[in-house]
């Protein structure tokens, strides 16, 4: 399934229309359609019902028009209010308004609603941005107060379709039928909260003008599965791929024992770590299947040789995991920049080495071998320079402008999550789910990707896999203990499961 910003579908409608031929009245007739036809899909036959529809005046109120018109013959009773002046249509949502007058549809005032069962948003479209005023204002109000069942047009009105910003007053409904593609905004927080289910409906844009015009951004599902490697009975450990981890320190040695674990049960073959002498018992009487190799330090800081054991050790290794706990010494830091620009395998970066990055950003320009950097909001700030509140206004132009300029694949983990790669590749985990909000979550994660790389998927596929069983694990998590008990420890004893079982990351999101 993917998503695109509202601007693309428009752009690809409009392509549609000149360059194919289709009619925009065409266009209009198909979504109408579609959301009639989606409507009793979801609810039931309409004849018979009440049916009250809030009209604006642009191409969202020109969708309500055609509602109208079909649900009508259909053999619902339709109410229309009204939500401006006349004169103010034009286009294809004029055409529509005017054929109304043939089939008895009543207009009637916001201040004397019918008694309705369903009630129809159809106030602002794709196009919204700002705040909601007057009269739209109130009429988005008294719907958010109606006991009815309240079905959007394309998005909540008040709804920004490309950010997922919400205006005050914005409209919540039980069903969002959207038209084309999925606007990617309806994606992420709040938006998300604005819909109980996002149905889409095809309204015969062709393919090509989707795909001249779109960055097609990904929401991933069950079918990277697909991405997973072959096992053949007759292999052996070094045929699945071989981890070397700079992980833990003094008083994060759970980080390390997640990490490791993560990738040892994500099927590598052999994981071996370079791990502070401080901390080496406690880490390998937790992880029996790593192997390991201390280096010296003092007070928790790893001695300067440090850089060098990692780059030794990395022969005949396929991937390397750096940062999950390693903590914030100078030591620590000039190992991970100087790895950065000597490491010819790929490489996972996370935590305490992406604050190592963030004091200088540049060094990733140099790298020698792909790099993926897993951050989560306050992480990606100190290295893309942007506060945390810019990064969430647009997190997929944040992601994907960092991606492009640094050459990486980026993680960037929030409740919904964007990863993103160098060639401008878009991919979104919509999986909310509160249970992973603990500390250890992301080392878990940072372990699994790595774990994929060493097994020979490329690094944007193994962060999108990597993402997406690190959110199957939480869900059958969730499921049998509840969000708020969840630990990151509980995401290693359902990873297993999480390679197995058939999760659908997209319960409220239905294609027609």
């Amino acid at each position: 399934m993917r998503a695109i910003t509202a601007t693309e579908m428009r752009n690809s409608e409009k392509i549609a229309i000149e360059k194919f031929g289709i009619p925009s009245l065409l266009l209009m007739e198909n979504a109408a359609s579609g959301f009639v036809s989606a409507l009793e899909t979801e609810t039931g036959s309409v004849s018979g019902r009440n049916i009250h529809i809030f009209c604006g005046k642009g191409n969202n109120g020109g969708d309500g028009f055609a509602i109208a018109r079909l649900l009508k013959i259909r053999g619902a009773r339709v109410f229309i209010t009204p939500l401006f002046d006349e004169k103010d249509l034009k286009g294809d949502a004029l055409l529509n308004f005017n054929l109304l007058k043939e089939f008895d549809i009543p207009f009637v005032s916001k201040d004397e609603p019918p008694q309705t069962d369903i009630i129809i948003d159809a106030i602002f479209g794709t196009g919204f941005s700002g705040e909601i005023t007057g009269e739209a204002y109130f009429a988005a109000e008294y719907i958010n107060n109606s006991k009815a069942f309240v079905v959007s047009v394309d998005v909540p009105s008040g709804v920004n379709a490309d950010t997922g910003f919400c205006a005050k007053g914005a409209v919540f409904c039980d069903l969002c039928i959207t038209f084309g593609e999925i606007k990617s905004g309806l994606l992420f927080f709040p938006a998300k909260n604005y819909y109980k289910k996002l149905v889409l409906t095809k309204i015969s844009v062709p393919e090509k003008a989707i795909k001249s015009e779109s960055a097609e951004y990904v929401v991933i599902n069950e079918d990277l599965k697909k991405l997973l490697p072959e096992r053949n009975l007759d292999s052996h450990k070094g045929s699945f791929g071989k981890v070397l981890a700079h992980v833990g320190s003094k008083g994060f040695s759970g980080a390390a024992v997640l990490s490791l674990s993560s990738a040892i049960k994500s099927g590598c073959g052999m994981v071996h770590a370079v791990v502070c002498e401080d901390i080496l018992d406690s880490v390998s009487s937790k992880v029996i299947s790593a192997t390991f190799t201390s280096v010296p330090a003092k007070d928790g800081e790893p001695s300067k040789s440090v850089s060098k054991v990692i780059l030794d050790n990395l022969d005949g290794r396929d991937c390397l995991l750096i940062g999950c706990g390693i903590g914030r010494y100078k030591n620590t830091a000039d190992a991970v920049l100087n790895i950065i620009k000597k490491c010819e395998k790929p490489m996972v970066i996370d935590a305490d080495g992406l604050f190592a990055i963030s004091e200088n950003p540049d060094v990733l320009l140099g790298k020698k071998a792909p790099v993926v950097l897993t951050p989560h909001l306050a992480e990606f700030s100190r290295l893309s320079g942007l506060s945390v509140s810019q990064i969430k206004e647009d997190p997929i132009r944040a992601a994907k402008s960092f991606s492009e300029h640094y050459g990486v694949t980026l993680v960037l983990k929030d409740a919904v999550s964007v990863i993103s790669d160098e060639s401008g590749k878009v991919y979104i985990n919509t999986c909310a789910n509160s249970g992973l909000a603990t500390a250890g979550s992301g080392d878990v994660l940072a372990g699994i990707i790595a774990s994929l790389i060493a097994q020979g998927i490329s690094a944007t596929d193994a962060a999108t896999l990597g993402s997406y069983l690190h959110s199957v694990a939480g869900l059958l998590a969730k499921n049998d203990l509840g969000e708020r008990s969840l630990i990151a420890e509980d995401l290693l004893n359902y990873l297993p499961l999480a390679f197995t079982e058939e999760i659908n990351l997209l319960p409220n999101i239905k294609e027609l």
